[in-house]
């Protein structure tokens, strides 16, 4: 008996821990030169978890910063990316975001987003699917890089797979 406890008590785990996932919103951003994003994030709801997929080219790149390098078009980074597209895990507290190549940050391509501490509401869904995508599909392809939607459902997928046996054997 003390087996069946284990394999329970370990498979309730795995549920749990599969459960944010199942929750987080991807938010694709068009990041180019030209675009305001100043008032981005004012129809979003964003929390931990969540993340922002930056779609860009070339001549772009992309710097997670503080306040005082947001304010000041600096050139301290906290974390850096280049390469066309990349996705940005969401921490509680404003988060801030510049295009550090050449006068991008000071022509406006910066975004500051406020990301909630607490989780996120039942209602909370990702944007809608008629939604034009930022990403043109010659990007997409070339980068292959998954969104964060489809981790999800392979994450459910997998631990379906993981708890089927489980179930069966309780069963």
């Amino acid at each position: 008996m003390a087996t069946l406890s284990i394999i329970t008590t370990a498979g309730l785990m795995v549920l749990l821990l599969l459960a944010p996932a199942v929750f987080a919103v991807d938010y694709p951003v068009s990041w180019t030169l030209g675009t305001n994003y100043e008032d981005w994030d004012s129809d979003k709801t964003l929390f931990p978890g969540d993340t922002i997929t930056f779609s860009y080219g070339l001549s772009h790149s992309l710097s997670v910063v503080t306040k005082d390098t947001y304010d000041n078009c600096g050139s301290d980074a906290i974390k850096s990316f280049s390469g066309g597209r990349s996705s940005v895990p969401l921490v509680t507290g404003t988060m801030y975001f510049i295009c550090p190549e050449g006068n991008h940050c000071a022509n406006g391509m910066k975004l500051s987003v406020k990301v909630r501490k607490a989780g996120p509401p039942k209602n909370h869904t990702p944007p809608p699917a008629d939604a034009p995508s930022p990403v043109t599909p010659q990007l997409a392809r070339d980068t292959g890089a998954a969104t964060s939607k489809y981790n999800a459902n392979f994450m459910v997928i997998g631990g379906s797979l993981l708890l089927a046996p489980l179930f069966a054997f309780l069963g």
